[in-house]
């Protein structure tokens, strides 16, 4: 199983993301779970989805304690404002647009970076489709 976890800001299309990425997967025959989180939230705070992604069915069912391979990062101040860590997978990566590796600060030797700019070059607007587009190239799907 992959479980991927989608950092951004609310009032950002996190969840738009998550539901398209889930989606894509189900189309390419994969076993999918996409979870939102829900909160009493203001916009600008800090919010995240979950997706898991399989080739047998996922037993697991909880999105509170989330262990991702991949964290995708669309607002980068969430780097010091909230745990975009947390729970991430010894050895797993780290993916954001609009910054290089050092963003990952003293977490830099434990985590792989990979940037989204080449990503969105074609088609800055098409975010969910690029998204995808990078999980596709780190053989997520």
């Amino acid at each position: 199983m992959v479980e991927i976890r989608i950092h951004g800001r609310f009032g950002q299309p996190i969840g738009a993301i998550a539901k398209k990425i889930g989606n894509y997967a189900l189309k390419e025959g994969y076993e999918t779970q996409v979870f939102n989180a829900f909160a009493a939230i203001r916009p600008g705070s800090p919010t995240n989805s979950v997706i898991r992604v399989d080739t047998e069915k996922i037993i697991e069912r909880s999105a509170q304690e989330t262990k991702p391979d991949i964290v995708v990062v669309l607002d980068n101040s969430l780097f010091t404002a909230a745990n975009v860590f947390k729970g991430l997978k010894a050895g797993g990566k780290v993916m954001a647009l609009n910054a290089d590796r050092s963003i990952l600060g003293e977490n830099s030797s434990k985590y792989s970076y990979e940037a989204l700019d080449s990503y969105f070059a074609d088609d800055p607007s098409e975010i969910e489709g690029n998204i995808i587009k990078a999980l596709k190239a780190n053989a997520i799907f």
